[in-house]
């Protein structure tokens, strides 16, 4: 489930006819010698498309710093989740990282993780995607019920970044993320779990 876009079709597109491409050649002669446009470059060509699709990257997450942007864009992330009960949620992602600093495929992460990309009956319920306070003892009782979705995206941020990735924060051990898997879960795979998930996303 990683940004990429299949752009094979199972039907082969027809082959255009050699008068086509002597039209195309006088076309592009005749901008080039009595209007002097030049020809775009093939990086030019490039970098449009890719702009189009808004796949020029694919984003990442530096694990030993979680307040590093990820460069992801909605567009993208939304792409990933397609199909899931996530889907949709992109920009929420993406406006949390702006701001609050918490890299948003690593929120992404950790939403799919906790919630089995929304399929948990805590986020069907109380549209927590992240059992944000489903204490161990208690989880659906305790899970904290929010508005929306992108409620909780929103307010999850605000306290990974205030309380987990701020010195000086109540459970503040480092910006890594094995460095809040040790106050944040009890499950000591916790980090490499999202880690999986962030890559299966990304195809990294």
């Amino acid at each position: 489930m990683g940004f990429k876009i299949n752009f094979n079709t199972s039907a082969k597109a027809p082959t255009p006819s050699q008068s086509y491409y002597d039209t195309k050649a006088r076309f592009q002669s005749i901008l080039q010698d009595k209007l002097n446009v030049s020809k775009p470059s093939a990086s030019a060509s490039t970098a449009a498309a890719n702009s189009d699709n808004d796949v020029s990257a694919s984003g990442t997450v530096d694990f030993n710093d979680l307040t590093k942007r990820s460069g992801a864009s909605a567009t993208m992330i939304d792409q990933a989740l397609e199909g899931t009960n996530m889907a949709g949620l992109g920009q929420a992602f993406v406006d949390a990282e702006d701001k609050y600093g918490v890299n948003a495929l690593f929120l992404v992460g950790l939403a799919a993780h906790e919630s089995a990309y929304g399929s948990s009956r805590i986020a069907q319920s109380k549209q927590n995607l992240f059992g944000f306070q489903a204490y161990d003892a208690s989880p659906f009782n305790s899970a904290k019920t929010f508005g929306t979705f992108e409620d909780g995206i929103d307010s999850v941020a605000e306290y990974l970044k205030t309380s987990y990735l701020t010195p000086g924060g109540k459970y503040y051990n480092g910006a890594s993320i094995d460095a809040v898997n040790k106050r944040y879960a009890t499950d000591q795979n916790w980090a490499n779990a999202i880690k999986k998930h962030v890559q299966n996303m990304t195809g990294a």
